[in-house]
């Protein structure tokens, strides 16, 4: 008979492997898709996994473009393809910079827009915490 304490604890360590599988799984997805499309207009963004503690997305963003200015949530990142990119702030402060494949960032939460400012497309793993 399973402990109510054990089975809720075998759940979780199931949820942070289905979690960095799905993660995973994603960035092998990027890697094999590398000939795709350069020539996309927007960024796309595509949701892997959401539950009450985090996000993963795969963000792909073409040369040029220029994300929403909104909130963003604290968040670590996985760079698969690297770019230049400039940050917009309210009040009109900018700020540069370069991410290159394999970098791991972590970014605070804030507000500002992201432009990718390079010649090629930004493809990252965003964990959003919550």
């Amino acid at each position: 008979m399973f402990c109510t304490a054990k089975w809720q604890r075998e759940k979780g360590d199931l949820d942070r492997r289905l979690a960095l599988k799905l993660a995973l799984v994603g960035a092998s997805a990027l890697l094999v898709s590398k000939g795709g499309s350069a020539l996309a207009s927007q960024t796309t963004v595509t949701r892997l996994l959401e539950n009450e503690r985090l996000e993963v997305v795969r963000m792909v963003s073409a040369p040029g473009d220029k994300g929403a200015m909104r909130e963003r949530p604290d968040r670590l990142l996985y760079i698969l393809q690297g770019a230049k990119v400039r940050f917009h702030y309210p009040g009109g402060k900018t700020e540069d910079a370069v991410w290159k494949p394999g970098d791991v960032v972590y970014q605070n939460a804030d507000n500002r827009q992201v432009e990718n400012i390079d010649t090629s497309d930004l493809e990252y793993i965003s964990v959003h915490l919550k």
